[in-house]
C-alpha cells in the first residue's frame, strides 16, 4: 500500500476545481506528467478512479466528489495547525501586551503567568495598569492586546470573554457595631462612612447601582483604585467596605477582618479578559485566558461560602 501524502491531496483539489491538467500543473508548479503521476498512485491505492480523463475533457467520478470533500477537509485541518503552531512559536519570541487592574495584576496574573512562562519562556509581557473602562479604551485603540478585568459597559468594538464571578460583602472591623452584631442594619447603611473603590470604576458603578436600587445613598469617606489599600483602611477601622471575601480570606480566618452579606439582594460581579472583535486569538493569547480563569475560578470559587 502507497502512502498518501499532502501533495497527492493537493494535486487532487487544484485538478477538481480546474478541471484541466495545464492549469492545474501550472499552479502547483508541477509538470502534467507529474500530475499523471500524482493520480495514478492515488487512485491505485483507493482502488477507484477519481477523475475521467479524455483527450478533450477531465471531470470528477462520483468517488471522486466524495473523497475531494474529505481531502481538502484534511488539507484545511492542516492548515489550521501550522497556523496554531506559527503562532505559537513566534509567541515564544514575541510580546504581550496587557492591561489590568491592581487586583487582577495581584491576585490573578501572577500565577497565571507563572505557568503561561513554561510554554513561552521567551514572549516578553508588557502589564499596563488600569481601569477596566481604561483597558476598554487600551483595547479599543490598539494599544494592548488582552485585558484583564471586571466586566465593563457593552464596547461594540470590544469582545468580554467571561472567566469567573465574585460576590460583593460588606467588610468591617471586628470592634464595628455590625461585626458585634453579625448583622448590618439596612437603616443605618446611608449613615456609614464607606471606604469605596475610585469613581469611574466598573465596580464603583456597580456598588452605586446596587445601593441606588434599594433606595439608600452611601456616604464615601475614602475613594481609592486599589482594594488591597481598601482592606488595609478598613483594619484601621476607618470605615466599611463593599469588597468580595475571597480578597479578605486570611484576615477573615484571623479574625481582623469580619464579612457580612449585603442583604436578601446578592451583588455579583464578573471577570473576564478583553481583545478587540476583529482579533483572532493566537493559540498564546488562548493559554493565558484558560490560565486566568484556571486562577480566578480557584481564588473565587474556594474561598466563598
Amino acid at each position: 500500500m502507497t502512502t498518501i501524502e499532502s501533495q497527492h491531496l493537493r494535486v487532487v483539489c487544484v485538478l477538481a476545481r480546474h478541471l484541466n491538467m495545464s492549469r492545474a500543473a501550472q499552479e502547483l508548479k508541477l509538470t502534467p506528467s507529474g500530475i499523471s503521476h500524482c493520480l495514478k498512485v492515488i487512485e491505485a491505492d483507493l482502488g477507484c478512479r477519481l477523475f475521467e480523463r479524455s483527450s478533450r475533457r477531465i471531470s470528477l467520478t462520483a468517488a471522486g466528489t466524495v473523497f475531494l470533500g474529505e481531502a481538502e477537509a484534511i488539507i484545511q485541518r492542516m492548515t489550521d495547525a501550522r497556523t496554531k503552531l506559527r503562532s505559537w512559536f513566534d509567541a515564544r519570541a514575541g510580546n504581550l501586551r496587557i492591561a489590568a487592574g491592581t487586583t487582577a495584576s495581584q491576585h490573578l496574573i501572577p500565577p497565571a503567568l507563572r505557568e503561561f512562562r513554561e510554554s513561552f519562556p521567551g514572549c516578553a509581557i508588557q502589564i499596563s495598569l488600569c481601569s477596566a473602562l481604561q483597558a476598554t479604551a487600551a483595547i479599543e485603540n490598539g494599544e494592548a492586546d488582552l485585558a484583564v478585568c471586571v466586566q465593563p459597559p457593552p464596547n461594540p468594538n470590544v469582545t468580554f470573554i467571561p472567566v469567573a464571578e465574585d460576590e460583593l460583602c460588606y467588610l468591617t472591623n471586628p470592634m464595628h457595631p455590625w461585626a458585634l452584631n453579625r448583622r448590618a442594619g439596612r437603616g443605618d447603611v446611608s449613615g456609614q462612612k464607606f471606604i469605596l473603590p475610585a469613581r469611574g470604576t466598573a465596580t464603583h458603578a456597580l456598588i452605586e447601582n446596587y445601593f441606588q436600587h434599594a433606595g439608600v445613598r452611601l456616604q464615601s469617606f475614602i475613594e481609592i483604585g486599589n482594594e488591597e489599600v481598601i482592606k488595609q483602611f478598613v483594619r484601621l477601622d476607618l470605615g466599611v467596605a463593599v469588597l468580595p471575601r475571597w480578597i479578605a480570606a486570611a484576615e477573615i480566618r484571623q479574625g481582623a477582618l469580619v464579612c457580612l452579606p449585603l442583604g436578601r439582594r446578592r451583588l455579583r460581579r464578573r471577570w473576564g479578559i478583553l481583545h478587540a472583535r476583529q482579533h483572532r486569538l493566537s493559540f498564546a493569547e488562548t493559554m493565558l485566558v484558560d490560565l486566568c480563569r484556571n486562577v480566578a475560578t480557584g481564588l473565587m470559587t474556594d474561598r466563598e461560602d
